[in-house]
Order: C-alpha cells, then sequence, then structure tokens
C-alpha cells in the first residue's frame, strides 16, 4: 500500500490542529514497520520547514500555497493508493475520483461560532466539508461528543465516521525550568484568546484570584497582550499575568505545566481537547468545563466547572488552591488517566482506519470492474 499524506499543515500556523497532524505523522513515521508492505510519502508546498523523518519520504511540490496548494496542486502530484489528511481538508478533485482518501475532522467548530472566523473561511469550509462528509472514504473525527456533533448535520456519514482520540502525554514529561520555579505560585493557561475558549472568563477569574490573593501569578500561553483588544474592550492586563506567547515545541511547553498549581481550561467548546492530558502528564491538576469533549477526555482525573457561570470558576479553582488533598487526588488520577491517550495509538488506530479505506478502495475497483457503469462503493459498518 502507497500511503500519501497531505502536508499542508506543516505550512501553517500551529494550533491544536496542526499539533495533532504533526504529532500523528511523527508516530506514524516511528511505527511504519509494523506494517510491511506499506509505504509513505509526505507531500509539502515548496519552502516548507520539515521535520526529520525516518520511514516516511517527503516530496516537495507545486508553486502555490495554502488552500490553492491542496485543491490545485497536490491533487496532480497525488500518486499512492490512500491521501490521508490530517487537518479537516482535502482536495475536492481527489474526493469526487474514484481514490481513497481519509480525512480527519476535528470539529465543526466554524458552524457553531462562525464570528471567529473571517467569510473566506467559512466559504471554504461550508463548501470543502460537505464533500468531505459524502466522498472520504474514511472520516475520523477525535471524540465520541464530537462524532455525535458531527452526525447531527452529516447522518448519512454515520457508517464512515470512526472515533480515534487523541494523543496528549508526552512521553517524557519534562524537566523542571528554574525560571519558571521561581515564578510559584501560579496558575496556567494554554489556548488560544478567544471566545469559544472562553478567555473572557479566564481573565476575569484571574483578575479577581490575584486581587485576593498577593503571592499567585497567572501564566497565559497562546497570544499576546495586544490580544486583549480582540476579547475585551479597554481590559488591561493585571501586572502579575504573564504572557509567555505561543509555543509550538511540545517540550518547551512541558516545563510551564510541571511548574504550575493547576491548568485552568474552561472552554465553552472542545472536540478533543490536548492541553489536560499534556498537564496530566506533568502532574499539573486540571480545572475543566463540564462540557461532554472534556468529561470524555478527562473523566475523575480533573475537577469540573460550569464554563458560563464566572462564579463557579472562581469556587473550583480556590477549592483546588486551598485543598492540598485534592490536588494530590487528582495529580495522582491525572498521571493514571492520561495513559489511555498516546500518540502511538492515536497513530496506530489511524493507520487501521487507512488500511481499511485502502481494501474498500480494492474491493470498489474488482466491483466496478465486473460491472460495467457501475459506481457503488461498499458500504462500511465502522463506529
Amino acid at each position: 500500500m502507497r500511503l500519501v499524506i497531505n502536508g499542508r499543515f506543516l505550512a501553517q500556523p500551529v494550533t491544536g490542529v496542526q499539533r495533532y497532524a504533526r504529532e500523528v505523522v511523527a508516530a506514524l513515521d516511528q511505527q511504519l514497520d509494523r506494517w510491511p508492505g506499506c509505504s509513505a510519502e509526505l507531500l509539502v508546498p515548496a519552502g516548507v520547514q520539515v521535520p526529520s523523518y525516518e520511514r516516511i519520504a517527503v516530496r516537495s511540490v507545486g508553486r502555490l500555497h495554502g488552500h490553492a496548494w491542496e485543491q490545485l496542486e497536490l491533487p496532480r502530484h497525488y500518486r499512492g493508493d490512500v491521501l490521508f489528511c490530517p487537518a479537516n481538508t482535502a482536495p475536492v478533485a481527489t474526493l469526487l475520483s474514484r481514490r481513497a482518501v481519509v480525512v480527519t475532522v476535528h470539529d465543526l467548530s466554524y458552524r457553531y461560532f462562525p464570528a471567529a472566523y473571517t467569510r473566506a473561511f467559512r466559504l471554504l469550509y461550508n463548501t470543502v466539508i460537505p464533500v468531505v462528509m459524502r466522498r472520504a472514504m474514511s472520516i475520523i473525527t477525535v471524540s465520541h461528543a464530537e462524532r455525535a456533533q458531527i452526525l447531527r448535520h452529516y447522518p448519512a456519514a454515520a457508517a464512515r465516521l470512526a472515533v480515534v482520540p487523541n494523543g496528549g502525554a508526552p512521553e517524557v514529561a519534562g524537566a523542571v525550568s528554574p525560571d519558571l520555579e521561581a515564578m510559584r505560585p501560579y496558575l496556567l493557561y494554554v489556548g488560544s484568546f478567544s471566545r469559544r475558549k472562553n478567555f473572557d472568563g479566564v481573565l476575569a477569574t484571574a483578575r479577581r484570584l490575584l486581587e485576593e490573593r498577593p503571592e499567585l501569578r497567572m501564566v497565559l500561553v497562546g497570544g499576546t497582550p495586544e490580544v486583549f483588544r480582540q476579547v475585551e474592550q479597554d481590559a488591561q492586563p493585571h501586572p502579575r499575568m504573564i504572557f509567555a506567547g505561543q509555543i509550538n515545541d511540545p517540550a518547551a511547553l512541558l516545563p510551564y505545566y510541571r511548574s504550575a498549581e493547576a491548568l485552568l481550561f474552561p472552554s465553552f467548546y472542545e472536540s478533543s481537547g490536548l492541553p489536560p492530558v499534556e498537564a496530566m502528564a506533568c502532574g499539573c491538576p486540571v480545572i475543566a468545563s463540564e462540557i461532554p469533549a472534556l468529561v470524555e477526555r478527562c473523566g475523575s482525573a480533573a475537577l469540573y466547572c460550569d464554563p458560563g457561570n464566572a462564579e463557579d470558576i472562581h469556587r473550583q479553582t480556590v477549592r483546588l488552591l486551598d485543598d492540598p488533598a485534592l490536588r494530590q487526588s487528582l495529580v495522582a488520577e491525572g498521571l493514571q488517566r492520561c495513559r489511555d491517550f498516546t500518540w502511538e495509538s492515536c497513530a496506530a488506530q489511524t493507520m487501521e482506519q487507512i488500511i481499511e479505506a485502502a481494501s474498500l478502495k480494492e474491493s470498489r475497483n474488482e466491483a466496478l470492474a465486473s460491472t460495467p457503469g457501475g459506481s457503488a462503493a461498499p458500504e462500511r459498518t465502522g463506529t
């Protein structure tokens, strides 16, 4: 089987989707020998910096970039049995052909939070995602909660929509940073500074706690203070709020978790958040919103809050800060829970979907060869 991977994600800013793509491709690279007869090639736009892979070949193709590269040039250069697209979208021309395409659709947040996206972005996704849902041989999503959400809009995709949970637990929990240790005690937030992530709620909770507790700091990873103008009019950061900026290297992020009192993660919406599992693996307790995807992800290893209730976010945070026994209990449960979410397992389950798609493509082509004019694809019975 010749697997081709859509490497456009390497040309994009690193958010959760790109982190997933980078991690799952790296894990596939390490495991490729487990599937005899399988070769893999990563196609990337020209000029893109590519990580070092041992088993996956890399080929730079085309002259375009962005969606134009994916939609116009990737289909022309694709030569394989299965095309794997790990970052939501896929070339429409390939989807409409008889080729096998496997796509990871992380979420449909552009439908639920349209104001967070540009008109051009929404237009493209409203065009491409329906084609993905109709024509992809296999669709992967990252949680049962998100699968249920997707099927509300695309019920006909049920047999082709599989759940493969994200990884998240790093192989090594990371060293302690003396600089971060010197800032303790601090709460940590990791994520984009957006309303979908309830960043207003994070700021409100942080301001109140910093006023109440002169020894406490708040460390925010994922943006810069300028974003305040996009989130709250006339808002100013507290003097003990520390903005670490965007950290794309997972290894550089781990020390922040190691020294934090807790990760504050009261999102309104997640499909399968990465920071809670990363925090758990580093011995950092998690305060998370009580929404289906995070409950599925964290189980009993997190302290939950109502993301729409600022008082409850504050109350649960104070509860954790003031109860050492509760904190230790959550740390212990988190270290156990994070073992369920590894990139190795994510990659192995993803490869199962890819191999099944290749098999279905072969069966379909044999059926078409024996039935002139036939066009139906074989039914799938997956979850």
